[in-house]
């Protein structure tokens, strides 16, 4: 099964009475899949989290996997993603969530067991959309397995509207996987195709990838096997020794301008005519608790259109360089979610944006 065949468009680009369409990262936003925080559970325990994960998580997880969160953070953290999904709304998108799922119950295969899952708070690290196709990924870490039970209600009710739906293969996730020792640049092999979704970013025809911990050569190629012709998918070079999700290290705003982290970005001349800016320093203290990623999840934002942004509210300093640049911003509070790994970007995937296929990147490359 493969997204080549392309829907019919209307003069403006939208693809009518289709249930999933999105081809970028900025086309105007109609319907959006916002993620739930409860129910979840520290991740279990695996060697390769470690070339990821702040070392100061690391006892953390091995103690605690599987276990909940804690509450008050987890209430907070929620009250932020209900704030999200209201701001959505009065911006005249169409909101859905999952149910709430409970992720303690632990699990296992024939080859490994894991203390518990982890959460349904990221849906962009579980799931892509490629123009009128939804598509899950098949993730390297062991306790997010299930993770995507939480969104099948959705997936179904997408499918029962004709939307394309396509599962990668279930990986195995056995020890040839894992990389061992320190020779090694990254900490999965290539024993089998495995991707975290947030490590693609969509430029209508042309989707770009990095290479990361969680997301193998093999696992690119599937999907570029798996959306067929009409799509080109580039891997880039970044410059980030703990490499997980590409979307806190190059972001498209719109037609022609990318916003890029200043430690990681290398330039690429598939670039090449863009208006390129670096991401301000984050405004995050230096002690605010953060189990999964670094402060660059700052430029983790979501486009509305290609002239508004949601932007966390007390980023001050990138909202005066959006505002700058001619964007509108939307400020909502997000500190306690970026506390569990992500922000704007991670937390939703977005189901239909009015706009065709385009191509934006430099051709030939």
């Amino acid at each position: 099964m493969t997204v080549s065949s392309l829907a019919t468009t209307h003069r403006d680009g939208r693809s009518p009475d289709k249930a999933v369409s999105s081809y970028t990262e900025w086309d105007p936003l109609e319907e959006v899949i916002v993620g739930r925080l409860a129910g979840g559970v520290f991740p279990t325990w695996q060697e390769s989290m470690r070339a990821t994960m702040p070392p100061g998580s690391w006892r953390l997880f091995q103690e605690q996997g599987g276990r909940p969160f804690p509450q008050d953070l987890v209430a907070a953290a929620d009250e932020e993603l209900d704030g999200l999904a209201r701001a959505l709304e009065d911006a005249g998108v169409k909101v859905v969530r999952p149910e709430p799922a409970d992720h303690r119950a632990g699990f296992g295969t024939p080859h490994w067991t894991s203390s518990g899952g982890c959460y349904a708070a990221m849906p962009r690290d579980h799931l892509i959309v490629v123009g009128d196709t939804i598509i899950e990924s098949p993730m390297s870490w062991r306790c997010r397995q299930f993770d995507g039970d939480a969104f099948r209600p959705l997936l179904k009710s997408y499918f029962e509207r004709d939307a394309r739906w396509l599962q990668a293969p279930r990986p195995q996730l056995t020890d040839e996987l894992f990389a061992t020792g320190d020779h090694h640049e990254w900490a999965i092999t290539e024993f089998e195709p495995v991707f975290d979704a947030a490590d693609f970013m969509r430029f209508g025809r042309d989707l770009v990838a990095q290479r990361s911990h969680v997301t193998n050569a093999a696992g690119i190629r599937w999907l570029q096997q798996a959306v067929g012709g009409a799509f080109r998918v580039h891997t880039i070079e970044v410059n980030d020794p703990h490499a997980m999700h590409i979307d806190a290290t190059l972001l498209p705003l719109a037609p022609g301008k990318l916003l890029v982290n200043r430690e990681r970005y290398v330039h690429n001349e598939l670039f090449d005519g863009w208006d390129i800016r670096k991401a301000p320093q984050p405004a995050l203290p230096e002690d605010w608790p953060m189990y999964f990623c670094s402060p660059w999840v700052n430029m983790n934002m979501l486009s509305v259109d290609e002239r508004t942004v949601v932007v966390e509210r007390q980023e001050e300093p990138m909202m005066e360089m959006l505002t700058d640049w001619g964007f509108r911003c939307i400020p909502v509070d997000f500190r306690h979610v970026y506390t569990f790994g992500g922000s704007f970007h991670c937390v939703t995937v977005d189901v239909r944006r009015r706009g065709g296929i385009g191509t934006y990147l430099a051709p030939g490359r």
